[in-house]
């Protein structure tokens, strides 16, 4: 995928060529502007030397040397990594409760999935997360923390969040009066909107950023029932419509959904009804296609819908693509690709002046703990993520106790690095991977399997799909430059 003379030039030179003495003698009794390079064609005079000039430049500076990928994804961490990404950390999950008052079909912790403990209508205890805010305060506010002026986001998650309300009013009171000398808190909640008539002032009051789960009409939302059997579109679409006439300007500013994508749905759908109805941009995914039951593999896979095929199928791809640029999936998987192929990206300014914690290169593209985030479950376990399953907690928290041992968390996961090491060694997409080592078939145990390896073929077909994408919407470039490597 290069010009025809810098091709010729690198084969050349891979050969033990001596290049420059090949290209005078071509060029030195050629009386007109047009060179011929056997087997390649005629060029002028001009753009071989243009050609030539790169190719030197970039081979003296080490474009073409060879990757000794065995070395680069030989990253292990130790506690004072884990320490140091922990005073970092910049969301902190809380699950509220187990409890809901709907009966999803896909719900994570239904009849699909066999992940996750048993659910028993737990609530988390409010002096546990007391205790966890604290000890995170202290290292918010140590020397440790780089991120200055930088959210730190409190989020709340379900279960049905809103049924355990007191918990987050003492929270949100208790984090209100800690100092914060290098960034401040976000606070965030995740609901089904069930129960939003209750709270929406204190909400609102305290300037929390409302998710709220809806997928679409009332068809469209058919599998989020209340338990009792009837449906919950009505109670739902009555609060958004109260507070969006209560609270115009928090609306506005706050208040974002969340879409589920399934057989009863789709993109197009989703996407016009929060359009014209609330003049909103919905976050859409897919349903959790890992940890399925294999009695229930059936049944799940009739719900399923694919989000590419489902987004490239509606009749308004084009608005679409305009007005929900950032969020689509098309365009999140070229943004991955664009950044990890540029030497010249960084995440944050602090990315670009100090040797940044996340430059350690380790097998898979597994966030390293706490990086991103810090989950805490209904009973206390803690997790790096609300996603995966809780038999991989990394400690656990309660009203007495904290236990959060960075060596023994560091051990963990240079174990599962050192299960998947070979493979990823192999892998010719190691450095765009997007595969968190969780969702490794097997990974707890002896022979784990990646599904995301791809072999050289596997590979060239992924990297061409990107050039296609930009030769035939060569326009989109300028935009990626503008909207997200320079955001």
């Amino acid at each position: 995928m290069c010009h025809p003379i810098f091709y010729y030039l690198l084969q050349s030179d891979q050969q033990g060529i001596d290049l420059k003495h090949r290209l005078d003698s071509m060029t030195r009794d050629n009386l007109t502007d047009t060179v011929e390079i056997p087997n390649v064609g005629k060029f002028s005079k001009d753009e071989i030397d243009y050609y030539i000039q790169k190719f030197f430049f970039l081979k003296s500076n080490g474009y073409f040397s060879s990757v000794d990928q065995q070395t680069r994804l030989s990253g292990e961490i130790d506690a004072g990594f884990i320490e140091k990404i922990l005073a970092n950390n910049s969301q902190v999950i809380f699950e509220v409760t187990e409890r809901c008052n709907i009966s999803c079909e896909y719900c994570c912790y239904g009849k699909f999935y066999n992940q996750g403990d048993h659910r028993v209508n737990k609530d988390l205890d409010i002096a546990a997360a007391i205790r966890l805010i604290d000890y995170l305060h202290a290292f918010w506010n140590s020397p440790m923390n780089r991120s200055q002026d930088r959210e730190i986001y409190i989020n709340f998650f379900g279960g049905e969040p809103l049924l355990g309300f007191p918990f987050i009013k003492a929270v949100i009171d208790h984090i209100k009066q800690l100092p914060l000398l290098h960034n401040y808190f976000v606070f965030s909640i995740t609901t089904n909107g069930v129960l939003l008539h209750n709270y929406m002032d204190y909400l609102q009051q305290n300037d929390v950023e409302l998710w709220i789960s809806l997928d679409g009409s009332e068809q469209n939302n058919a599998y989020r029932m209340l338990h009792y059997g009837k449906p919950s579109f009505d109670i739902i679409m009555e609060n958004v419509k109260t507070i969006r006439k209560k609270y115009p300007a928090y609306f506005k500013e706050r208040v974002n959904f969340l879409a589920t994508l399934h057989n009863k749905n789709s993109f197009s759908e989703i996407y016009r009804f929060f359009k014209t109805r609330f003049d909103k941009i919905p976050l859409i995914g897919p349903l959790n296609a890992t940890g399925i039951k294999e009695s229930e593999k059936k049944n799940f896979w009739k719900t399923y819908s694919n989000l590419n095929q489902s987004l490239h199928e509606s009749e308004d791809y084009s608005l679409i693509e305009k007005d929900m640029f950032l969020s689509l999936p098309t365009v999140q998987d070229v943004i991955v690709f664009l950044h990890r192929y540029s030497d010249f990206f960084f995440n944050n300014y602090r990315a670009l002046l100090f040797d940044d914690i996340e430059q350690i290169r380790t097998p898979s593209d597994t966030c390293l703990p706490f990086l991103e985030k810090l989950f805490v479950t209904a009973s206390g376990k803690i997790l790096p993520c609300e996603k995966i399953a809780h038999q991989f907690e990394l400690g656990s928290v309660t009203a007495d106790s904290l236990e959060l041992d960075f060596e023994k968390i560091a051990d963990k996961y240079n174990r599962y690095f050192n299960r998947i090491r070979k493979q990823c060694n192999q892998c010719w997409n190691a450095d765009i991977c997007a595969q968190c080592l969780f969702f490794i078939p097997g990974i707890d145990g002896d022979n784990p399997r990646c599904n995301g390896f791809m072999t050289g073929k596997d590979f060239e077909k992924y990297i061409s799909s990107f050039v296609d994408y930009f030769e035939n919407k060569p326009w989109m470039y300028p935009r990626f430059l503008k909207e997200v490597t320079f955001e």
